[in-house]
């Protein structure tokens, strides 16, 4: 059984996920495409969440100076080029473009605004990671949304990314900059790791303090199933142990917990990081295994998990109740496993990606077919071909003290026939996709 665990952790090693959202296609003029399938949705801004449609995986983010200094920041990885030497000085370099347009809303896509940046990488005996900064140049608008896509020239791949911009919000995420402390470069995740040290900087008015030192515990809290009619409970409480006054101060990640600041006084809206332990977003460990086990397994077999004496030997041996066979375990192990890392990459707000709505119906179902981003909203349309079946999963989008915001699944009866369907397909030794 051994050899079933050492299947999975050898999924970190195969993984090339380095950023959030991406959409990966040849074609370099995205500036020149209709801008109606964003709230309409599409197959192509679904492969936002195919991390393998794309071999360039950029992060891109927006801080606020101020109302009118705002910077967008796209950090890349350039061991993810391709390199040629087809150039005049006959040095081994790779050429990224940088696009980014501003459109009203998901809805209202007319180009108010754009700018494009061309950089040239020198390659590096040793992969880097670049921060690259653009203005956003100053809008009427108090809200808008700035759709940049980062191109490698070279390769011909892209990935497109949507990012939120509201004027009138002095306590929104983009307020806030974190700097990781042993390279000064922007932290460019939603987290941090257990040992990390970032300086955080409040960035838009300085007349409001950073109140710091908020922390909270982290809990796992399992998402109830698609179809579930009981109300989701949860706990937003933060505690803060001091109301120190700084704009800018330095955060260790000594412990696994939710790490808050504020600068708002009545303690409505946070920014948080959490940390993790191990090595996340992979999963190493038993432990961390057998909780997206909770999607496929009832709530005895989940609890006995759970309390067993030997975890690695639990977890195995759930595996192999599904196929009686080693080989056929493993590709399960491998598959189910690899959607959680994702969802561990894409989702992740304050909590692990894959024990949110979103990486729950990614790990089960896989990427949807489908997407369509709103205001309110994101719409997941899953397509049987051969029953020409369609199922469709709205995220609402909504706001918490623990998150600038996080993404609840509208929950459904309409959903348990796919739903059951799809997790007896796992139990008995299938990989299970549309």
């Amino acid at each position: 059984m051994n050899k079933i665990f050492k299947a999975a952790a050898l999924i970190a090693a195969t993984m090339l996920i380095a950023g959030c959202a991406l959409m990966g296609r040849s074609n370099t003029d995205e500036e020149n495409q209709p801008g109606s399938i964003i709230s309409n949705g599409s197959e192509q801004l679904a492969l936002m969440y195919n991390p393998y449609a794309t071999s360039i995986h950029p992060k891109v983010f927006a801080k606020k100076n101020n109302l009118e200094d705002i910077d967008l920041y796209v950090i890349i990885n350039d061991g993810e080029l391709l390199y040629s030497k087809a150039n005049a000085q006959k040095s081994n370099t790779a050429v990224v473009k940088i696009f980014y347009k501003v459109m009203e809303s998901y809805e209202k896509t007319a180009l108010l605004d754009s700018c494009t940046r061309t950089v040239t990488f020198t390659k590096e005996p040793t992969s880097k990671t670049y921060s690259i900064k653009l203005k956003i140049k100053p809008q009427e608008l108090k809200k808008f949304i700035v759709q940049t896509t980062v191109t490698d020239l070279l390769r011909g791949k892209m990935s497109i990314h949507f990012t939120e911009i509201d004027k009138t919000d002095p306590f929104s995420e983009d307020n806030y900059m974190a700097t990781r402390i042993q390279n000064m470069q922007p932290l460019a995740e939603h987290y941090i790791k257990k040992g990390d040290a970032v300086r955080i900087d409040y960035l838009c008015n300085s007349k409001y303090p950073v109140l710091m030192s908020g922390n909270k515990p982290h809990e796992v809290q399992i998402p109830l199933s698609p179809y579930s009619s009981d109300p989701a409970v949860e706990d937003t409480t933060l505690f803060y142990k001091t109301s120190e006054k700084n704009s800018s101060y330095i955060l260790r990640g000594d412990t696994a917990q939710l790490y808050a600041s504020t600068a708002d006084t009545n303690y409505n809206r946070n920014y948080v990081l959490p940390c993790f332990d191990g090595d996340f977003p992979n999963i190493t460990t038993p432990e961390e295994m057998m909780l997206p086990i909770a999607y496929l397994a009832t709530s005895e077999e989940y609890a006995t998990l759970r309390h067993a004496t030997a975890k690695k030997l639990a977890v195995d041996d759930f595996w192999y109740s599904c196929t009686r066979d080693i080989r056929k375990a493993k590709e399960l192990i491998k598959v189910y496993y690899t959607r959680a890392i994702i969802s561990n990459v894409l989702f992740t707000d304050y909590r692990k990606g894959m024990l949110t709505d979103r990486g729950m119906v990614y790990i089960i179902l896989g990427p949807p077919k489908m997407l369509a981003i709103t205001s309110t909203s994101e719409v997941w349309t899953y397509h049987d071909t051969k029953s020409g079946q369609k199922i469709r999963f709205v995220f609402r989008r909504t706001r918490t003290k623990l998150s600038g915001e996080k993404y609840v699944l509208r929950r459904s009866t309409e959903f348990k026939t796919t739903w059951d369907h799809a997790v007896q397909t796992w139990r008995k030794g299938s990989i299970f996709t549309f």
